[in-house]
């Protein structure tokens, strides 16, 4: 196991949050960190599905009389 260094206000925040999930504080850890884990998954999921639909659009302009004729 690690040794985790972090500021008191830190640690006292932690120690809060452990006590009012009724958890110990590495436990709080731990579901953070699967948490953590889970966004960035599902960040990264986004991330593919969109990508094919992403363009390029540099160098677009658009002309509101144009789109109006149209």
């Amino acid at each position: 196991m690690q040794t985790l260094q972090i500021s008191d206000q830190a640690a006292n925040n932690l120690n809060d949050m452990a006590r009012q999930e009724h958890l110990a504080p590495a436990e709080l850890i731990e579901q953070l960190i699967e948490k953590h884990r889970n966004e960035q998954a599902k960040r990264r999921e986004l991330q593919a599905f969109f990508k094919p639909y992403q363009k390029d659009m540099t160098g677009f302009t658009f002309d509101r009389e144009e789109a109006n004729a149209r």
